[in-house]
């Protein structure tokens, strides 16, 4: 009845955060209007139980819940225990700045940030499989476009959508009692669309061009953590990671359509590729009596080395410092899981990979986090504030309030009735 009342929970949970993610309220609507350069907003923040510390988090571990900045990470959960995890992101968005009109000035979106599934599988080795937003693209934009050698005018405008997943297997192994190392094993893919509409009143002519990238390719992340007790009262520990630098190749594809009738159906055009920068990050984190944590990384991206760059704009390194600070509360109950809450306080700043009309496109915000569990369910819960780019130049700056929630559900392994080592 025992197992047959744990596989019931799972289902119960799958299903409910199932229905959740599919709710039509929660469908994308928002105009992200950075997303038209490469391959659209790269998000780099993290939507696990470091989110409320400004997504610090590399070197932290959690025996309870799922904190995968590190790919070692993992493997300092507790054994004999699995988790399936999911997160999901609410973003409010104030657009200012000479573009912006009063049409357009705000926007709302929800977006699933991830689903994994994770476990101990022995003293040695935890392992988690799963998928995450890595890009996302949502923007249009419209004007009016003049016919040349004439006076005439014709409508114009250009959406773009889709963005890239990140699916991936992570495999992390303890060596020791005090160092952990872990490979996040990833196959990005993901369709970048752009739709150019051309409207000509004159004419009674409606055009419609989709060009339809689809990307795809392997990458591979490293990562190590080292913790150790300083005293009776302190502990410390050290972590970094490493990615080296992927060329995504893709394939092109072009749709027309004039008056609905298609004129051009999915042929293919031209093959391109899009290069994610060799990455590499360290942090560290000091605990005071297993309650308070203090925790800071910094990550640097060398998108240089990858040469992108269009009309007006290229990429440019990027350089990623945050921080964060932690009470935790943990009450221990017999023939149950440990109950732990905590509150979270954290900062960022990222100084930007786009550089769009001889200006850096930064990033900076402050978060505030809470995080629990209600018997095998565990949650964290996090508001950020930020604001990303500028009014100069003719750009566009978005101040935003983002709600991430991170749901768990945690329970044992089926194996061979052990439960506790």
């Amino acid at each position: 009845m025992k197992l047959k009342k744990k596989y019931f929970n799972v289902l119960f949970f799958c299903i409910a955060m199932t229905t959740l993610f599919s709710y039509p309220g929660f469908a994308q609507n928002t105009n992200s209007p950075y997303s038209v350069y490469g391959i659209g907003d790269i998000d780099s923040k993290m939507y696990n139980r470091t989110a409320g510390l400004g997504g610090t988090g590399l070197a932290l571990r959690s025996s309870a819940y799922l904190i995968n900045n590190n790919p070692a990470a993992i493997a300092g959960l507790t054994r004999s225990f699995y988790i399936f995890n999911a997160a999901v992101a609410g973003k409010t968005v104030q657009f200012s700045g000479t573009p912006v009109g009063s049409g357009n000035s705000t926007s709302k979106d929800f977006w699933i940030k991830g689903v994994s599934l994770s476990a101990k599988i022995n003293k040695f080795w935890a392992s988690s499989v799963g998928f995450s937003q890595l890009s996302n693209i949502n923007y249009l934009f419209s004007g009016n476009k003049q016919v040349e050698g004439s006076t005439s005018q014709y409508l114009i405008s250009y959406e773009g959508d889709g963005g890239i997943n990140d699916y991936y297997w992570t495999n992390a192994f303890s060596i020791g009692k005090h160092f952990m190392i872990g490979v996040k094993s990833s196959f990005m893919a993901g369709p970048i669309n752009q739709t150019e509409n051309i409207n000509d009143q004159n004419l009674s002519a409606t055009i419609q061009s989709i060009q339809q990238d689809y990307y795809y390719h392997l990458r591979f992340e490293y990562g190590g953590i080292y913790y150790t007790p300083l005293n009776k009262t302190w502990d410390f520990s050290i972590g970094g990671k490493f990615s080296a630098k992927t060329n995504m190749p893709s394939d092109r594809t072009l749709t027309v359509i004039q008056n609905g009738t298609t004129l051009v159906n999915n042929q293919y055009v031209s093959s391109n590729s899009f290069s994610l920068p060799m990455t590499a990050g360290g942090g560290i984190a000091i605990t005071h009596n297993k309650r308070s944590t203090l925790a800071a990384d910094y990550v640097y991206e060398n998108w240089a080395q990858t040469e992108l760059k269009g009309n007006g704009w290229q990429a440019v390194n990027n350089n990623r410092i945050s921080a964060g600070y932690e009470i935790t509360r943990v009450v221990n109950k017999l023939g149950r899981l440990p109950v732990e809450k905590s509150i979270q306080f954290g900062a960022y700043y990222n100084s930007g990979y786009l550089y769009v009309n001889n200006k850096q496109i930064n990033d900076y915000g402050v978060t505030l986090g809470a995080a629990g569990n209600i018997k095998n369910l565990l949650y964290n819960l996090s508001l950020n504030v930020g604001q990303r780019g500028t009014e100069a130049a003719g750009l566009i700056r978005e101040n935003y309030f983002q709600l991430t929630l991170g749901l768990s559900y945690r329970d044992f392994l089926f194996s061979k009735g052990r439960k506790f080592d």
